[in-house]
């Protein structure tokens, strides 16, 4: 099923419990709408969030608030079944945010065009972590909740790891050849997949963030904008050629295709239940994907290893060894500060409106 949004859509969310989907759209509102396996979908809310561009969505607090954050510099919550701002900040960043993750049931993570990442607590509604090892924009992070790190992909060509229970930066790759444009958690946490520019998939090893160990070239020339984790062993990877494709992770193969859009992808989604895979592109249109008709036929599609520099790559590779991120010989030197804080009124999240 498909709906046209009437603008382009930066980032969209499903609901954690409810049949419910919402999307940030390039013209500051925020889309949510219901829908089921019989019809099509309808739109249960429109509200103008934000002065500028809406590029990041998330559901928070089991559902019962949306956040969105903006190319304004503002992050604002609002009530899922009121639809009005419960919270807002204005300055939450000194640029425009370009991504948004949850990273606890009470944290989220931002991250802006100048490379600042920071955690925002909900409860104590404060900035409680900020974080600038990058020189360009975040394009995507991730979270590995068993160490507290977050991860994190720029602009910069470069992915850094930030541990939250030191609030130190612990680890950041060379220079890429080309800009990191997504990152996801594979493998039980021993690998961490990157898109590019160019099209690779670089895998890193965890805890050997220098270089990457692995890359799968199948992908390219197509930009890897977005890449959404469906299991430890599958990942589905959206292209700047509208592609969506099913791509297996070690051994490293195209899958099958999963369904296209006619213009760059820009963002991934799975429904609560699995069920639905949601995608957007710079073609007005939100379209949901039912995965278990897509994938039936693909149970016994193994496929054959192709496009990789040593699939043989072993996955268990040992944790938590690259802790200096001053050890990097090449690029130039980049900013490593990182700062743990609770900020005064004006970063106040939470704030009551």
């Amino acid at each position: 099923m498909e709906i046209d949004l009437g603008a382009n859509a930066f980032g969209i969310d499903f609901h954690p419990s409810q049949n419910l989907v919402a999307a940030g759209l390039i013209d500051g509102h925020l889309h949510l709408y219901r829908y089921d396996s019989d019809s099509s979908l309808v739109r249960e809310r429109k509200v103008r969030a934000h002065k500028e561009s809406c590029r990041a969505v998330r559901f928070i607090d089991d559902g019962q608030r949306v956040v969105t954050a903006s190319a304004d510099c503002s992050i604002l919550a609002t009530d899922v079944e009121t639809g009005t701002s419960v919270a807002h900040l204005e300055n939450a960043h000194e640029d425009a945010i370009n991504t948004l993750i949850n990273v606890t049931e009470t944290t989220i993570a931002s991250g802006d065009d100048n490379g600042c990442v920071k955690v925002w607590d909900t409860r104590q509604r404060s900035c409680s972590h900020e974080f600038n090892a990058h020189e360009d924009y975040i394009s995507d992070m991730t979270f590995a909740s068993d160490s507290m790190k977050l991860v994190a992909t720029s602009g910069d060509g470069t992915l850094s790891v930030c541990n939250l229970r030191t609030s130190k930066l612990q680890s950041q790759s060379e220079f890429s050849e080309d800009e990191l444009l997504s990152v996801v958690i594979m493998k039980n946490g021993r690998k961490v997949i990157s898109g590019t520019q160019n099209g690779n998939l670089l895998l890193y090893s965890w805890g050997f963030f220098k270089d990457c160990s692995d890359r799968f070239v199948d992908l390219s020339p197509n930009s890897v904008d977005t890449l959404l984790k469906l299991d430890e062993d599958r990942v589905i990877t959206g292209c700047d050629n509208g592609i969506l494709s099913l791509v297996g992770i070690l051994p490293n193969r195209i899958i099958q295709p999963i369904g296209a859009h006619d213009f760059p992808i820009e963002d991934l989604a799975l429904s609560h239940d699995n069920k639905f895979l949601g995608s957007t592109a710079h073609d007005s249109m939100l379209k949901l994907w039912n995965l278990e008709e897509i994938l039936e036929g693909s149970n016994g599609n193994s496929g054959n290893a192709s496009g990789a520099a040593g699939d043989s790559d072993s996955d268990n590779d040992g944790m938590d060894v690259d802790n200096d991120p001053s050890k990097s010989s090449k690029g130039t030197k980049r900013k490593t500060k990182s700062k743990s804080t609770t900020l005064d009124s004006t970063n106040n999240f939470f704030a009551d409106l």
